[in-house]
């Protein structure tokens, strides 16, 4: 089973790492294995260049029995070490840059220094605060109380033929993507649907699984209590 064939089985829970956050990503790594997580992806924003990701990438995959797929921020934050790629497009970016001039980049790298990994396209579509993501890409982010436009987003991107679509309420968001929004963007893509950012409790990881994305992702918790993981990963599997 490849990564894309994992990642359209069920409702999985996935832990977001950033190593230019989190000093001790082991630990991190660890408390979200003996949590059940079911993937790990590595990245972030800001600081992290190539030999960074590959040492990090390369630890975790020494206690790590689940996929470890990257998450980049930039082009220096690309490895042969990991087992996968979100290929991320911001769609609701105001930057061309980043919507596919930094992909034009990213796209030959990939073909001439990374050939082993496994790319999956994805539209990164940037939810209410956005944090430093949105920021940094220069977003126009969807309001919360507007889960039509990300189905047009969504919709979009199935046209286009994105093989996921990321919701993202950004790192350390006051509130996570709405499952009204969940649910717009499920029924408008058919594919991957992964959802992220704000997502600090067992209640709000479940209201989000109800709606049927593929992945939930939680990232700052797991940088500030890895321990409470364990009532977020039973949220997301429960029946």
């Amino acid at each position: 089973m490849n990564l894309y064939e994992y990642l359209l089985e069920g409702v999985k829970h996935f832990t977001l790492i950033d190593p230019d956050k989190s000093v001790d990503y082991l630990k991190i790594a660890r408390h979200a294995l003996e949590a059940g997580t079911d993937g790990i992806l590595v990245g972030g924003s800001l600081g992290i260049k190539e030999e960074q990701m590959t040492r990090v990438v390369r630890d975790i995959k020494t206690v790590a029995n689940v996929p470890v797929v990257l998450f980049p921020g930039s082009l220096t934050q690309l490895t042969d070490a990991a087992d996968g790629v979100l290929f991320l497009s911001v769609l609701n970016s105001l930057d061309p840059y980043f919507i596919v001039g930094a992909q034009v980049q990213a796209a030959v790298l990939i073909a001439k220094h990374y050939p082993g990994l496994e790319v999956i396209s994805t539209a990164y579509v940037i939810v209410g605060d956005g944090g430093a993501a949105g920021f940094v890409s220069m977003s126009k982010p969807i309001p919360y109380t507007r889960p039509d436009i990300a189905a047009a987003y969504a919709l979009a991107a199935n046209y286009i033929g994105f093989k996921a679509v990321y919701l993202e309420a950004g790192s350390g968001a006051p509130q996570p993507v709405p499952p009204e929004m969940v649910r717009a963007a499920r029924r408008a893509f058919p594919r991957v649907l992964i959802v992220g950012g704000g997502i600090r409790s067992g209640e709000a990881a479940r209201a989000i699984a109800r709606e049927r994305p593929n992945v939930v992702v939680t990232g700052t918790l797991a940088e500030e209590a890895p321990e409470k993981l364990g009532d977020i990963v039973k949220a997301v599997k429960r029946p």
